[in-house]
């Protein structure tokens, strides 16, 4: 019998975007360690031959994931953050409502991204990956606080990264109601709510 060679000729990027959307589906319900190449390439719609032209291993195609994904993220942050005509209260809240935004829109890939550093730690290469990445989120919320320091928005003598880990546990959580908590969510509110804790906490005084 002869065997049919079932690899595309050339790289056709409809098909490897299918493979990356499949990907996130896949790698989303059941995590890293638990989905299959097998699983992915049937929810491409795509042999497995297909699946292994584009992407070496499953290693490669979980890291071509998440750079397609969290790319786009990061990309559409540094878009508003260099925007120099947004004054402090509308740079936060515009980038505090697309982090809420895209949480709410690729619960997926945002539950992979929170649970990143905790559950990959026996993968070296994706770990290095992950950790890159909130390192990189880290100093766009850091560039955040710097205009607010700037402006006059935040105390001048506010340690920044201490700032920096009050942000990020705030988007943390704020993010995970995104993901665990199937409605619709306030986004707008919880925008607004997440810019009047950050500036003036909780208290009454």
């Amino acid at each position: 019998m002869v065997e049919v060679d079932e690899r595309p000729r050339d790289i056709v990027p409809e098909t490897k975007d299918r493979i990356l959307e499949a990907a996130l589906l896949v790698f989303g319900e059941k995590g890293f360690h638990n989905a299959t190449m097998a699983e992915i390439a049937e929810a491409a719609a795509v042999g497995k031959g297909t699946l292994y032209w584009y992407f070496s291993s499953k290693e490669n195609l979980f890291s071509g994931m998440i750079d397609h994904g969290l790319g786009l993220l990061e990309r559409n942050l540094y878009a508003i953050i260099d925007d120099q005509t947004l004054a402090f209260p509308n740079l936060f809240k515009r980038i505090i409502g697309y982090y809420l935004e895209f949480a709410y829109t690729h619960r997926h890939l945002a539950r992979i991204f929170l649970n990143s550093l905790h559950g990959l730690d026996g993968d070296g290469e994706i770990h290095d990956q992950f950790l890159e990445l909130h390192n990189r989120f880290n100093k766009l919320n850091g560039e955040l606080i710097r205009r607010g320091r700037q402006e006059g928005y935040l105390r001048p003598d506010l340690e920044p990264e201490w700032a920096e880990t009050v942000l990020a546990g705030l988007l943390s959580a704020f993010l995970g109601r995104c993901i665990l908590i199937e409605r619709d969510h306030q986004l707008a509110a919880e925008t607004e709510f997440i810019y009047d804790c950050f500036l003036n906490g909780l208290g009454t005084r």
